[in-house]
This record gives C-alpha cells, sequence and structure tokens, in this order.
C-alpha cells in the first residue's frame, strides 16, 4: 500500500465523518427528494473510490475485490445517510453498492496510473458532494432568491481548497510517471 493509498483512505474517512456532521446538521431543512439526492451522490462517488481502491489492493483477485467494494461502498454509504431517514439509506446504500461494482470494474480495464487518476477524480467528486447540503438547504428556504452574488465564491473557494488538498495528495504518489520500454527484442 503506497502513501497516496493511505491518503485516499484517510480522505474517504473524512468525508464520511463530515457527511454524518453535516446530515445531523441540515436533515430537518431538506425535503426528501433532496435528501436522496445527497444520499446518492455521496454514496455512488464513495462506491467508485472503493471500488477503485480495492481493485488496486487485490489486482489478481477480481472476487474478493468485488466483494470489499460492494460491502465497503454499501456501508460507508450508509454511514454518510443514515441521518437522512430510512428511504435515503436505502437510496445511499443502493448507490453505494453500484459505484462500488463499477469502481472495481473501471480499476481492471484501466492501467495502474489512470486508476490513480481516477481515484484523484473521484475524491473530488465525493468531496465537492458534501456542498450539496448547504446548497439545497439554501433552496428548500422560504425565499428562493440568492441575495448576494458573493455567495456563490463560497462554492467556488471550497472547491479550491478541496482541490488544493487533493492535489497535495497526489505527490504522495511515488510511481514513475513514464516507465521506460524495453526495446531489447531476442531473435531467435
Amino acid at each position: 500500500m503506497s502513501e497516496f493509498h493511505i491518503f485516499s483512505i484517510v480522505t474517504v474517512g473524512v468525508i464520511v465523518i463530515a457527511s454524518i456532521i453535516l446530515a445531523s446538521r441540515f436533515h430537518r431543512t431538506l425535503h426528501h427528494s433532496q435528501k436522496m439526492v445527497i444520499a446518492m451522490a455521496t454514496g455512488t462517488s464513495l462506491g467508485l473510490v472503493i471500488g477503485l481502491l480495492g481493485a488496486a489492493f487485490y489486482q489478481d483477485n477480481l472476487f474478493l475485490s468485488l466483494l470489499i467494494s460492494l460491502s465497503g461502498g454499501a456501508i460507508l454509504s450508509g454511514l454518510c445517510s443514515f441521518k437522512l431517514g430510512v428511504v435515503s439509506t436505502l437510496e445511499g446504500v443502493t448507490a453505494g453498492l453500484m459505484g462500488g461494482l463499477m469502481g472495481a470494474m473501471l480499476s481492471e480495464m484501466v492501467l495502474p496510473n489512470q486508476s490513480l487518476l481516477f481515484i484523484q477524480l473521484l475524491l473530488t467528486l465525493a468531496a465537492t458532494s458534501l456542498l450539496l447540503y448547504p446548497v439545497l438547504t439554501n433552496l428548500s428556504s422560504n425565499h428562493n432568491q440568492i441575495t448576494s452574488k458573493k455567495w456563490f465564491l463560497k462554492p467556488f473557494l471550497i472547491l479550491l481548497l478541496v482541490a488544493g488538498y487533493l492535489i497535495g495528495g497526489s505527490l504522495f504518489d511515488a510511481t514513475p510517471k513514464h516507465q521506460p520500454v524495453d526495446q531489447h527484442h531476442h531473435m531467435g
């Protein structure tokens, strides 16, 4: 396991904890359909990350990586959405199952360094899915108008912070970007 994989696992843990905290804070102000959207977005993106990580750890055993990806995606997605209600939790669990399955299969179809790129992309998606809590809460309030254009700076600045964090985490990736090609051919 590389330092980048450890960074990714810690980031997934932080996203799960932040999602639990945000769900506890905003669950009363969100409508039913908004809770389901949040559960599905968070569940799918986390499931995809878990699927890619599971397949990275068990590259030669698709069955084991699928079991870990499916169960990990479902459990973590369920944890993220259990404060949102039973239906949202079911939506999150099934989204986590689906994401885990797709992530493990995706990892089998791409090269290992491409898999790391997908992990970075999907970690960004999972982290920014947390922005749905305040955005959808603002939309469900009685006044559906945004009072100031400065409000749009908040999600943009948060996106920059998340991107900076993940770019910093990609520095842990110690694999060489360009592998030398062996040009020695044996003629027999």
